[in-house]
């Protein structure tokens, strides 16, 4: 037995919240998996930070990254699957932060990632897009961190409603790769940035 959950939105949106959320709820649970394999965002998305230095992967690179994390989760559950265990607490319990639709917004052609979200799918993969209200997102995205993240999402704008306007289109993006993925995908709207109700409300969705 095995599920996961693929948590994919912006940036400050709420996903690293939402990851600590779920792992902390879930592990309180009673009659649920004990094996836990979370993935944070900083072994899975495009961008990285090499040296000191921010670098974006290409498509090949980036495609055999998550290929590696999908063959470890395979791997587990075929060990698990091997030994014949039957009950929810043998089995696993995966967590992925920005995953499979940062893939599909990042390059125009998916092919690479529907063979992954093939695999996913079979290992019972959930997809939750975190999202905010266009009146949420100049305080959560462009106000809620330090004065050094304020100049760089400013960095390539002229104007804080344009940095607001281009984050509203780069969500509906995600949106339409949501639509076009393979998993099913749950929204959820964070203006109330409620991380608790949210991973329970994902986590009752599981089981």
């Amino acid at each position: 037995m095995i599920r996961g959950v693929i948590i994919e939105g912006l940036s400050t949106a709420g996903k690293t919240s939402l990851f600590s959320a779920i792992k902390e709820i879930h592990s309180q649970a009673s009659n649920v998996e004990k094996s836990i394999i979370a993935i944070s965002e900083h072994y899975s998305q495009v961008l990285h930070s090499y040296q000191g230095v921010l670098r974006s992967m290409d498509k090949d690179e980036h495609i055999q990254l998550l290929i590696r994390h999908v063959d470890y989760l395979e791997l587990q559950y075929s060990w698990i699957d091997s030994l014949g265990h039957t009950k929810p607490s043998n089995g696993i319990f995966y967590l992925l932060e920005r995953f499979h639709l940062n893939h599909r917004a990042a390059f125009s052609n998916s092919s690479n990632i529907e063979v992954l979200e093939k695999r996913l799918f079979r290992l019972n993969a959930q997809c939750v897009l975190l999202t905010l209200s266009e009146d949420a997102v100049e305080p959560r995205f462009i106000e809620s961190r330090s004065n050094a993240w304020k100049s760089y999402v400013m960095e390539n704008h002229s104007t804080v409603t344009e940095a607001c306007h281009k984050f509203l289109e780069d969500q509906d993006q995600l949106r339409m790769c949501a639509k076009q993925s393979l998993i099913p995908t749950l929204e959820i709207n964070t203006d109330e940035a409620d991380w608790n109700s949210y991973a329970r409300q994902i986590l009752k969705g599981l089981y």
